[in-house]
């Protein structure tokens, strides 16, 4: 058996009642093997820190591509949304939100692979929903169309509805405060002859049912979009999955989707 001596951190061999120092070979070969394993470990941790740096260089160049790629999407929408006003629009709406939200939400997010994930995410879901409609433009439309497939028609569908609810209810609140103010501006001109109150009474009127005509148009697109939506309507759907084709279908991707 052997012991190390803290003190002056010498080695020694135990015979008997006699301590001996240790030969010199032993203490070097002691010394060399100590060397070796503080050696071995760093040249894995060397190892593990290039990985995880090229993993980190990977992520940040896929999340890359896929921005490049989605945001191209986005533009395509935004013509589709220009040029179209078909019942389907409200529905491109909110993809367009939506798909613009995790773009905004991604670009700056510090955990990469939560990043990615949502990019990734979007991404399949748009191809979920073109893949399809390809696959049938492919086969010139020789066989009928399913347009009740992919996740995307029913977290937009779904997404859209939420958003319905939240207006209409506050543009129900909004109308509430029109008509106490309404009734207060009415106390006020009965109460006085002056110009003022009168024309504030008819300006009140006038400027609500302008915003109340647009805005119950909206919402019945909406709800229509919704319900249409919700009953799965052959036509509705094909005109949103022919939309976010077309939005696909740009000079950007035009020519990978052709290789």
């Amino acid at each position: 058996s052997s012991k190390l001596d803290v003190g002056n951190l010498a080695f020694y061999s135990l015979s008997g009642s006699h301590a001996y120092p240790l030969p010199l070979k032993m203490m070097i070969r002691c010394a060399t093997m100590l060397v070796l394993t503080l050696a071995h470990v760093a040249v894995h941790v060397g190892t593990a820190l290039k990985i995880e740096t090229r993993r980190t260089a990977d992520l940040e160049h896929d999340s890359e591509v896929l921005h490049v790629k989605l945001h191209s999407i986005l533009a395509g929408l935004r013509e589709q949304l220009h040029n179209n006003n078909a019942p389907a629009t409200p529905m491109l709406i909110e993809f367009h939100n939506k798909l613009q939200q995790t773009l905004s939400d991604t670009v700056y997010m510090k955990d990469k692979h939560a990043a990615l994930a949502d990019l990734t995410s979007a991404d399949k879901s748009v191809d979920q929903l073109i893949t399809p409609y390809n696959t049938w433009e492919a086969a010139h439309r020789s066989y009928k169309l399913a347009t009740d497939s992919g996740i995307l028609l029913e977290e937009t569908a779904s997404s859209l509805d939420t958003r319905l609810s939240k207006m209409e209810k506050a543009f129900q609140a909004r109308k509430n405060r029109h008509e106490k103010r309404l009734a207060t501006l009415r106390i006020l001109a009965r109460a006085s002859a002056g110009k003022p109150n009168k024309d504030a009474l008819e300006h009140e009127e006038e400027s609500f049912n302008k915003l109340s005509e647009k805005r119950s148009k909206q919402l019945a697109k909406m709800r229509s979009a919704v319900d249409a939506a919700k009953k799965k309507e052959p036509n509705f759907l094909f005109a949103f999955m022919r939309a976010v084709h077309d939005a696909t279908v740009n000079d950007d991707l035009h020519a990978s989707a052709v290789a």
